[in-house]
């Protein structure tokens, strides 16, 4: 093969990763470094596809690759960094991002990066003092580049200076109104101030885009329906108390006066529901939904939140239990913390399938 031809052939695997198509980047890449396995930049740009696709092991030995070839080629050093923070691998991590930075230390994707590895690692101490003037100093060399407000904007919010976080995300969307890490950061502040509206907005937005930060769209679009869900627990407390002091009222509750109390109990559910959707844009309620209705931990927290409602209506339908109501409260919390615990372990374990 000539080198025009494989110049061209890089070209090629370049673009098609600029296009979203690792697979076919990686057979491209393969063959060129089949015929010239000492091209550094071929072992950088598979380097970048493995790092695309998810695998981290492959990702780190391209890039392995690329500087045995050239040691000083500084673009191998980031995504040896990039990989070694995905393996957890955080002093080798600070090691190759330090490298980096000392071979270019005006470029900014450096600096980024130094504050990357601190932002990984959550197993130890966060060192702001390090984290905030590496991601100040990425953001002084290029403050152009929205990636810059993003990082500080997490070095920011790491350290509970939300008002600073949120200014950096602002700034990131204004440089880049379609950021797509900027607005799910922007969207976690608000969720966290309890402005769920925005929140879904920015979810949505998140989730709609088609690239993988969709699936951390989708997952923190269903957190925002588990804590509207969340308040319904008090309405399913006072439906349950609710049901059992009619039921003492009266030892002898007839159908009407029980129909009566099943109605109190729909048009407490209702105002919750009327709560629920004003809190989501009204274009956004069946993509919520829809986004609810797939997902079992959301499903295991409204039966976890329904418990007691469920032995409100027990209490009122079945008259024989009416006496019987110290037991079915204990049934019904047993059956909500059961649950709840479920919906959290499937919540975590999906959240970490979203970062991994």
């Amino acid at each position: 093969m000539s080198g025009e031809e494989a110049v061209g052939r890089l070209r090629k695997a370049r673009a098609l990763l600029d296009l979203g198509r690792p697979e076919q980047a990686a057979t491209l890449l393969a063959q060129a470094l089949a015929e010239e396995p000492g091209n550094a930049e071929a072992w950088c740009a598979m380097a970048r596809c493995r790092y695309a696709q998810r695998d981290y092991p492959g990702s780190l030995e391209a890039a392995g690759q690329a500087l045995v070839a050239r040691p000083e080629m500084v673009v191998a050093w980031r995504f040896r960094t990039l990989a070694l923070i995905e393996l957890e691998r955080w002093e080798e991590a600070w090691n190759a991002a330090g490298e980096a930075v000392r071979l270019e230390p005006e470029h900014w994707y450096g600096h980024v990066l130094v504050a990357k590895v601190l932002l990984a690692n959550t197993s130890g101490v966060f060192h702001d003092s390090v984290a905030g003037p590496a991601a100040a100093r990425a953001r002084q060399l290029a403050p152009h580049e929205p990636d810059t407000h993003v990082t500080l904007g997490l070095v920011y919010d790491r350290s509970h200076r939300l008002a600073e976080a949120e200014q950096c995300y602002l700034e990131a969307l204004r440089l880049s109104p379609e950021h797509r890490g900027a607005r799910n950061q922007l969207a976690l502040i608000q969720m966290r101030r309890g402005d769920n509206y925005g929140a879904v907005q920015g979810f949505a937005a998140v989730a709609a885009t088609g690239e993988a930060s969709s699936r951390a769209g989708e997952h923190n679009l269903r957190v925002v329906t588990v804590r509207l869900i969340a308040p319904a627990r008090w309405i399913s407390l006072g439906c349950f108390f609710f049901s059992e002091l009619a039921v003492e009222a009266q030892a002898h509750l007839g159908w009407p006066e029980r129909i009566g109390c099943l109605a109190v109990i729909a048009v407490a559910w209702a105002v919750w529901l009327v709560w629920a959707l004003r809190q989501v844009p009204a274009a956004l309620r069946r993509p919520l939904l829809r986004s609810a209705r797939s997902s079992r931990y959301v499903t295991l927290t409204l039966a976890g939140v329904s418990a007691l409602t469920l032995a409100a209506l027990v209490l009122l339908l079945v008259p024989p239990l009416a006496g019987a109501a110290t037991e079915v409260l204990i049934a019904a919390i047993v059956l909500q913390l059961v649950a709840l615990r479920a919906a959290r372990r499937m919540a975590e374990q999906e959240r970490a399938a979203v970062r991994g």
